[in-house]
């Protein structure tokens, strides 16, 4: 039974290649572990405060009272109460105090 020599650029070419794939391997750990170190990181250091917009002015009509507050991502919605002509949502911005819109909930025509 004869042996295969092994002819030597054949074995550079594979050692290239083992070398090279090797590389990628690290590369690609590397990649992977700056990837969730970033997002761990950014999770856990708490964003700054958006500046504040003073005070602003959002006209509730006469008799009526703000009923329910719900905070939305960067709004405020007010529910207004108590009377017939009342019965409103008021929208506000929560970076400007800007009144965005308003809603009035009227009875649905039969």
């Amino acid at each position: 039974m004869q042996l295969a020599r092994t002819d030597g650029r054949h074995t550079r070419t594979l050692l290239a290649l083992v070398i090279g794939m090797g590389v990628l391997i690290v590369v690609g750990t590397v990649i992977v572990v700056a990837t969730i170190a970033n997002r761990v990181m950014g999770s856990a250091v708490p964003k700054a405060a958006s500046p504040g917009f003073g005070s602003a002015d959002v006209a509730v009509p006469a008799g009526c009272q703000v009923v329910e507050t719900v905070p939305a991502t960067d709004r405020l919605v007010l529910r207004l109460g108590t009377g017939e002509r009342c019965n409103q949502v008021i929208i506000v911005d929560l970076a400007t105090g800007r009144l965005l819109g308003r809603l009035n909930l009227v009875p649905a025509a039969q």
